[in-house]
């Protein structure tokens, strides 16, 4: 069974078809879907910037990570299966599209990081308060992140601009 047959069957499944074919809820699941990331992007910025130093000093490192994690989750729960129910809508669409892949790896790249840095980083933020200065780990995560999820919602929107070369032969104009 071939990537493009799997991406067929699931976008002719019945949930996937309805999303895809009932007015107005394939919008909704977008807006619910751009909502989810401001929400999850705005609370990522926030806590990356005082990560950095340069965001919120005014607040622990502890405070800010432990405050902003219920609606980070929240945050990301809707921005996932809004982008589950988008992309399994539009798998044979998106299944050719290089920035679909592009977003897909990094999001696997997101996954890494949080493997790495959330032992490190994210788990005892009152140790990196305990710190005169920020540690470089702490720094490293919030460049990191910021690279990542700038590059994620900015692929993602490529994907709706991608356009594939046509298969047909180019015909010359007639000239006379």
């Amino acid at each position: 069974m071939s990537l493009y047959s799997i991406a067929t069957a699931l976008e002719n499944s019945g949930l996937f078809s309805y999303v895809r074919e009932t007015p107005w809820v394939y919008p909704i699941v977008m807006s619910l879907h751009l909502i989810g990331i401001a929400v999850f992007g705005g609370l990522i910025l926030m806590t990356d910037l005082r990560l950095l130093g340069v965001g919120l000093k005014d607040s622990s490192v502890a405070d800010v990570v432990r405050g902003l994690r219920p609606f980070k989750r929240l945050g990301l729960v809707v921005m996932v299966v809004c982008g589950i129910l988008m992309g399994g809508s539009e798998a044979t669409t998106y299944y050719a599209n290089p920035y679909f892949w592009t977003k897909m790896t990094l999001l696997a790249l997101v996954g890494v990081h949080a493997l790495v840095f959330k032992p490190i980083v994210y788990d005892h933020p009152e140790e990196l308060d305990k710190s005169p200065q920020l540690p470089a780990r702490a720094k490293a995560a919030a460049v990191l992140s910021l690279i990542l999820w700038v590059s994620i919602p900015v692929s993602g929107r490529m994907i709706a601009y991608y356009e594939p070369e046509s298969r047909e032969t180019p015909q010359p104009s007639a000239t006379h």
